[in-house]
């Protein structure tokens, strides 16, 4: 018998995680048209020329600007599927509900129908970076390709369940990575946009630079224990491969948030020197 100490997760049912998971292709389409309108027309004509003054952004360079524009795209996307995954989140995993529970009372949408989506949402914010940043790291490349497939392999999994015994598992587990992916990799946005209005305030953005690296560690540690504790807890309900694959997928993801906040150190830090120099020069030199 099962107890809290699992959660609820060994009595879910392995079977489709929401009715219109078949349909994850077109959604995803329309997610990209919509990202690509609201870049397009409101972004780039509106929002970002209106916010920010005509100096700052002359003073970025083509690839600087499509960096800051992205870094706009993702912090608002990640701020909806926070707010829109909030509740299905906290629904199945701090409660008993299940993917097919409704997402309001009399509603026919369920929370495995909000999952579905927003993992199409996630999956086109990371093609949009790839195809839209002039320069990506070998690293962020390789974490923005491993969430895409992953992210896309549960919900086929899911739309063969017949043919996977742990694919609501593995969605389950899969919505856990993206929800603290999401949340660890919200601020280095924030802060890069900081960085680019701001870049004399040195004391600024040290603090900055040195929370958001202290967020990206807090974030993965308890990232690690929440997903060893879940898969540990249904270690019977996962497939051999899965049992080899999860725990090194997790590895490699931790290792690429690891990696980030190591270069947010790097950047509080020479923020922080910049600064002493700074305070070092004399009042007759500020003359």
């Amino acid at each position: 018998m099962h107890h809290h100490g699992s959660f609820h997760f060994a009595e879910i049912i392995n079977q489709l995680i929401s009715n219109i998971a078949p349909f994850s292709g077109l959604i995803l389409t329309i997610t990209a048209f919509i990202l690509a309108v609201v870049r397009l027309y409101l972004l780039d004509l509106v929002i970002i020329p209106k916010s920010y003054s005509p100096q700052t952004l002359q003073s970025l360079s083509n690839g600087q600007r499509r960096s800051f524009v992205n870094h706009h795209v993702a912090a608002g996307t990640k701020i909806i599927l926070l707010i829109v995954t909030a509740y299905p989140f906290l629904a199945i995993f701090a409660s008993h509900a299940t993917p097919h529970t409704p997402f309001a009372k009399g509603s026919s949408t369920t929370l495995g129908d909000v999952m579905i989506v927003s993992s199409q949402i996630f999956t086109v914010m990371y093609i949009f970076e790839l195809f839209y940043r002039d320069k990506v790291s070998p690293i962020s490349c390789a974490h923005h390709v491993g969430a895409i497939t992953i992210a896309q392999a549960a919900v086929a999994m899911s739309i063969n369940f017949d043919h996977e015994s742990d694919a609501v598992f593995e969605f389950l587990i899969c919505f856990v990575w993206g929800a603290f992916d999401v949340l660890a990799e919200l601020w280095p946005h924030i802060a890069m946009i900081v960085y680019r209005i701001y870049n004399s305030n040195h004391l600024l953005l040290s603090r900055i630079f040195y929370m958001t690296m202290a967020l990206e560690l807090f974030g993965t540690i308890i990232e690690t224990a929440i997903v060893m504790w879940l898969f540990g807890s249904l270690w019977d309900k996962w497939t051999l491969s899965l049992k080899v694959a999860t725990p090194i997928l997790h590895v490699l993801f931790s290792a690429a948030q690891l990696w980030g906040a190591f270069i947010f150190y790097k950047m509080g830090k020479e923020q922080q020197l910049k600064c002493k120099e700074d305070e070092m020069v004399s009042p007759e030199e500020e003359f």
